[in-house]
């Protein structure tokens, strides 16, 4: 017979759960406002399938003890590594990009995955030597654990899903009471070898940051989405022109709207105070997240929960600035809105995780 005790369901955050849900329904919402003979016709019904399997995921993640699953993280990284290879022997291609696995009916995009065995991986790699002040040899090893995935996701090419990895990784050793002298060294190092990585950039993603620098610089070609975007956003005005009135949207004006642009038809709906409604609900999601960080006792799950928040923040805040064209294009899903499979199951299944750390620290 399971038993359950009764202290984790009394330290469930339905604040946060109630929050995601808001979220989520009002992603379904916009996927179903778009114009079923599109390309992504069908995709909110094909989205609530996979809000079903996330929430089944949810509840899995959140069942676990997260101090138990941390001991597995070695093996987690190892298999999250064999995924990025296979991705460049077996891996489905889409437009000049290796990024999914095909099994059978369903697409997986390792990467998405690997965001969370990361910061599974890294929390193992800080906490198995706990210290009031990490040593050197501990933070090296951490930068070699995200290189690796880097390399690999950038090879793929999936620029966005290996940039979000880098404040992830920043916070989590913040949180870690890392030596700042050496965190101002890896900073300044950082900030030399930047300009060297446009020499392996590929020439699509060099256009992207010359258009960043100059968005009319090819108003249809490279900049088409950042201004057609922009455009969205700035027609909803202050109430928005409803779901039928958004022509951007409606009209297929709008590239990606269903996936990586879904924020600009929101807003082109909605208009300014949707968008701050929006804005509010994550701002919402992501304090809750820092708050279960904040007041988790124990090094393990303070980390986790702060690893997890700092992913969503990043990929909302990257996604968002983006669409506004105040970050240059990487690709980057907003999570719990934007269509995909992968995305909605790895976002609830992040969720899951902090549901699992509050819910743990009863006395």
């Amino acid at each position: 017979m399971i038993r359950i005790d009764r202290r984790l369901l009394q330290n469930v955050d339905w604040v946060l759960l109630a929050t995601a849900l808001a979220l989520i329904g009002l992603g379904l919402l916009t996927l179903w406002s778009l114009p079923t003979r599109s390309a992504s016709g069908g995709a909110s019904w094909r989205q609530l399938s996979w809000v079903g399997v996330g929430l089944l995921a949810l509840l899995a993640v959140a069942s676990l003890d997260y101090r138990r699953l941390i001991r597995f993280a070695p093996a987690f990284y190892l298999g999250g590594v064999a995924l990025l290879v296979t991705v460049f022997v077996v891996g489905r291609p889409v437009a000049g990009a290796r990024r999914w696995l095909s099994l059978g009916p369903i697409s997986l995009q390792p990467s998405e995955l690997f965001k969370l065995i990361f910061i599974l991986t890294l929390v193992w790699a800080l906490t198995s030597r706990w210290r009031d002040q990490l040593p050197r040899g501990v933070t090296l090893f951490s930068l070699g654990l995200l290189a690796i995935p880097v390399f690999l996701m950038a090879r793929q090419p999936d620029l966005g899903s290996a940039l979000v990895l880098l404040p992830v990784l920043l916070a989590i050793l913040i949180g870690a009471s890392v030596e700042f002298r050496l965190m101002g060294w890896l900073g300044a190092g950082a900030l030399a070898a930047a300009p060297l990585t446009w020499f392996v950039l590929k020439g699509y993603q060099r256009e992207r940051l010359l258009v960043f620098l100059d968005p009319f610089r090819d108003p249809l070609g490279s900049a088409y989405n950042v201004i057609q975007a922009k455009i969205a956003i700035g027609s909803g005005q202050l109430l928005g022109k409803g779901i039928r009135g958004a022509t951007q949207s409606q009209l297929a004006f709008l590239p990606e709207r269903h996936t990586d642009f879904i924020f600009a038809v929101f807003a082109e709906q909605w208009g300014f105070v949707g968008c701050l409604v929006l804005i509010v609900g994550y701002a919402l999601l992501l304090l809750r997240g820092f708050d279960i960080a904040a007041t988790t006792r124990e090094p393990v799950g303070r980390l986790l929960a702060l690893g997890v928040t700092a992913l969503l923040a990043a990929q909302t805040f990257i996604n968002m600035g983006m669409v506004t064209g105040l970050l240059p294009i990487v690709g980057l899903p907003l999570p719990l809105m934007s269509y995909g499979g992968s995305s909605m199951v790895v976002s609830l299944m992040a969720l899951g995780r902090l549901l699992s750390v509050r819910m743990r620290q009863f006395r």
